[in-house]
Formats: structure tokens, sequence, C-alpha cells
């Protein structure tokens, strides 16, 4: 199949490129700067529109995953920034893929809601407060094309200053502390890359919360990363001051893609940065 992914430098965008490369499938990247690990690629700005015109209608692309964000605080520092980038891109792209059988496929976040009130399915309003919590919401397709994955991630990163739990993790050298009362649901970036190429593969479209069934507390996932990656050297001790239930619940099947257990996409994940080590130098993995 062929795919263009936006965002093809960034956290999420960068494994999803190279895992889809390496099962196979044409795989194009669209980003800022460029990627070492792709042959096709375009650089530019998400929000030059002719650019995208160009390459989406010229590209014969089976689906284009958008993985371009502003993230958390940035976006409080740009909120014009995030609103487009958020909010009016997904579906700027969806316009450019009609009349085509291209799809769009669009990552959103758990951060569409404020964690007072879930657990939450597909069809709870968002209530998110922030800037990035709105522009997330605005940026959700829901139609009867295109796929939007709801779900929190962690995953790897190229660039050693960003922002993810994953690469705070690794950097750290003594103690830490892991919130034994705020809840995650979520895949590793691996996992949600497996999940596009599974749905990708069906005639499937709306919002999805794809995550598995239940939800894993941030101390026992802190302590999957530290078994996994850091040979057990790190001590996450158990600390309950901080209590945030953002828990996603999968009410849509439309999908077939069944995420796996916490501990099997953690293993999985840790797998995949042994064997691209040259990605990460930042990383001492045990």
């Amino acid at each position: 199949m062929r795919f263009l992914v936006l965002g093809a430098s960034g956290m999420a965008g960068h494994t999803i490129s190279l895992y889809l490369k390496e099962r196979g499938h044409e795989v194009t990247g669209f980003s800022r700067r460029p990627v070492a690990f792709l042959e096709r690629q375009v650089n530019g700005d998400a929000r030059d529109e002719a650019l995208l015109a160009r390459t989406v209608g010229g590209g014969g692309f089976d689906v284009v995953v958008n993985c371009v964000g502003v993230l958390n605080q940035h976006a409080e520092r740009d909120p014009e920034g995030a609103a487009y980038l958020n909010g009016e891109l997904p579906h700027v792209l969806a316009r450019l893929a009609e009349g085509m059988p291209t799809r769009v496929f669009h990552m959103s976040t758990d951060c569409v809601f404020a964690g007072n009130t879930g657990p939450y399915t597909e069809d709870s309003v968002p209530d998110g407060e922030t800037v990035y919590d709105r522009t997330k919401a605005a940026g959700e397709l829901r139609d009867g094309k295109n796929l939007t994955f709801r779900n929190s991630i962690v995953g790897p990163d190229t660039d050693p200053g960003g922002i993810g739990l994953l690469n705070w993790f690794m950097a750290q050298e003594g103690p830490v502390e892991g919130w034994t009362r705020a809840l995650w649901t979520g895949l590793t970036t691996l996992e949600l890359a497996r999940a596009m190429e599974a749905a990708a593969r069906e005639d499937v479209c709306g919002l999805v919360n794809m995550v598995p069934e239940g939800p894993i507390s941030k101390c026992d996932l802190l302590r999957l990363f530290n078994e996994h990656l850091r040979g057990g050297s790190v001590e996450v001790r158990a600390c309950g001051s901080v209590a945030l239930d953002k828990t996603l619940v999968r009410t849509n099947f439309d999908c077939s893609f069944r995420p796996a257990p916490y501990a099997e996409q953690v293993a999985g994940m840790a797998a995949w940065m042994r064997a691209h080590r040259d990605l990460y130098p930042h990383y001492r993995i045990g």
C-alpha cells in the first residue's frame, strides 16, 4: 500500500513511517526536516496548503497519516498555530482527499477530556480545558470515509529534547515517583503503527478509542519501562499525590485490530528500540 506520513520526523511519525516501510509498504514522509530512513520524502511546512495539495493530489496514496501536532505548553504559547495544526489541518487533509480513494488517518488524544468524569467512550463529549485539549478535540474526523484514532501514546523519540514520558524516564538516574492514582489508556507508537496498518486494509471510518481493555497506572507503566529498558536500575517509588482518570473505553470495533496488553506493548517497543539503536544514541538501554 502507499502511505503519506505527515510529521515523519516526530515521535510518532518516525516510528510509523519506518514500521510501514519495513513491512514492505511504499512510504512518503512529509516533514520540516529531512529524515535519513526514507527515500521518498517532501520537506516543507504543513501550513503550506498549496504544497499539501500537490503532494496529496499527485501521490496516489491509499492513506494519509497525520502525525502533526502542537503539544501542551507549545500550544499555550502559540494558540493560533495550535488552532490550525491541531484543529484545522485534519479537515484540510480530508478536503484535499475528497473525490479520491485516499483516506486520512488522524491521531487524537485522551487529552480531549479533562479527566474529571471518566471513563470516556467514543460518544463522550470532550471537556478538556487547555488550548491543546480544545484544539485536538476540534481536529477529530468523524465522517464516513476517514478515521480518527483516539488514545494516548508513549514511545522513543529521535530528539533528545522531546517532551514525551519515555524520553523523560530514559534520562533519569535516581529514584522517580510513579503516580498510582493517575490512570492511562493508550498505545506505544509501535502498536499504533500496527493498528494503522491493520485499519488500512479494512473499510473502516469514524472515531475509535484504540486502546486495550482497562487502564494502567502511570506508576506501573514506568515500572514496565524500567523492567524492559533499564534492567530494573531505576527505583520507581509509588506516589498517590496525583489523581487523574482519563480512561478511554472502546465501543467501536469496526476495525478488527485489538491492541496487545501493556506489558507486551512495552516489551515490543523495547525490542524495536534495540533493533534501531542508531536512531536513539541518547538512550542508555539496559
